[in-house]
C-alpha cells in the first residue's frame, strides 16, 4: 500500500469506488490521465505495507555481492556480511539501494529462523540496514514495517 498527496481539485475530477467495507475506497485513473495525475502528486510517494506470496523472489541485482540472489538469499548474504565487515555492509546498502527498499518490507516480516537468523537477529540486520540507509544519506526514507494498524 503506498500514501502520497493530491490536491483535493485534481481528485475531484475522478470517481470513488466503494471496494471491499466501507473504509475501503478507490479512484480509478483511466490509463489515457496518468501522466496529469502523476504531475499532481506532491511529494514523495511512500510504501506503507506490502503483502508477499509464496512465490516472492524480490528484486534481484545483477551485480557486486548479492547478484543472482533473491530476496532471502540476499537477506542472509547481508547478514553474514554485517559480522565479518561492516564497511562492506555499508558500502552493499549503497550500491543496491534499490533492491534494499523494494525488499526491505519483505525482510521485516519473512521468518528466516529456519535459515539460522532468529527474529531479534533478523531485526538487528533490520536495524543495520536502516542506520546504513542513513549514513549513505540516501534521500528516499525506508519503510517503516508495520506502520499501519491491521497491516504488517
Amino acid at each position: 500500500m503506498t500514501k502520497f498527496s493530491l490536491g483535493d481539485s485534481h481528485l475531484a475530477h475522478y470517481e470513488a469506488h466503494k471496494v471491499g467495507s466501507a473504509i475501503h475506497v478507490e479512484y480509478w485513473i483511466p490509463a489515457e490521465q496518468l501522466p496529469a495525475f502523476n504531475a499532481a502528486i506532491r511529494g514523495m510517494i511512500n510504501v506503507e505495507s506490502a503483502y508477499f506470496g509464496m512465490g516472492f523472489k524480490g528484486f534481484i541485482r545483477d551485480g557486486f555481492g548479492l547478484k543472482a540472489k533473491d530476496a532471502v538469499a540476499q537477506f542472509i548474504a547481508m547478514a553474514r556480511t554485517w559480522d565479518y565487515h561492516r564497511m562492506d555492509f555499508v558500502g552493499e546498502v549503497s550500491i543496491h539501494c534499490k533492491g534494499v527498499y523494494l525488499n526491505f518490507l519483505f525482510w521485516s516480516q519473512f521468518d528466516f529462523t529456519v535459515l539460522g537468523v532468529n527474529q531479534q537477529r533478523r531485526d538487528t540486520i533490520i536495524e543495520a540496514l536502516r542506520d546504513a540507509w542513513d549514513f549513505n544519506h540516501i534521500d528516499v526514507p525506508l519503510p517503516v514495517p508495520g506502520a499501519i494498524p491491521g497491516h504488517s
